[in-house]
């Protein structure tokens, strides 16, 4: 008898092992990212589920010059990361008045590109949607400058701060990469 419960054991763990595997989309990273949508994955779901656009997309900031070197997508929801946020895009000593959040009801979705050496680069958020299940996506249109067009050598970092509607579920930025055209001189 003892052997056959032994035999069973095995098996179950043995099945266990070989069951279908774990799906790709994991938990948050150590460090509190949450796990990355692939652009066929974020398509997918749009199409399945409907997105209706937000009523109110409210662009609270948008400068070229930020302060932020890198390209970043965030969103933040209570006033420290908004303190924290802010002095990264415009420095410690600028003294632009900060936009009012009331972070019971809103939130704010951050885009940066990160440095450019030049004008004629670009970053917004165009739309954002909302599907049945609340999901958020925000579409992100980055412009950059085409191989024709001239340079006016500036070191830029574009970055646009959009408020919306509070919601506790995940955002999927949605990119899109344009390219201006020149003609040649």
């Amino acid at each position: 008898m003892r052997r056959l419960a032994l035999v069973v054991t095995i098996a179950g763990i043995a099945a266990a092992c070989h069951s279908t595997p774990p799906s790709s989309r994991q938990g948050p990273d150590p460090v509190g990212n949450a796990p990355t949508v692939s652009r066929g994955e974020a398509t997918a779901r749009a199409e399945q589920s409907k997105p209706e656009p937000y009523t109110s997309l409210d662009h609270v900031y948008k400068v070229a010059g930020s302060r932020i070197p890198s390209a970043m997508r965030l969103v933040v929801m209570d006033t420290t990361d908004y303190n924290q946020v802010w002095t990264r895009i415009l420095g410690r000593d600028d003294r632009t008045v900060r936009p009012k959040v009331d972070f019971t009801r809103e939130m704010l979705l951050v885009v940066g590109m990160g440095e450019h050496p030049c004008l004629g680069y670009a970053i917004s958020i165009d739309t954002v949607y909302r599907d049945q299940e609340k999901r958020i996506y925000a579409l992100v249109r980055e412009r950059h400058r085409g191989a024709r067009c001239g340079c006016l050598a500036e070191v830029i970092s574009p970055v646009d701060v959009v408020k919306v509607p509070r919601t506790e579920r995940p955002v999927s930025f949605l990119e899109r990469v344009e390219t201006n055209t020149c003609e040649e001189r």
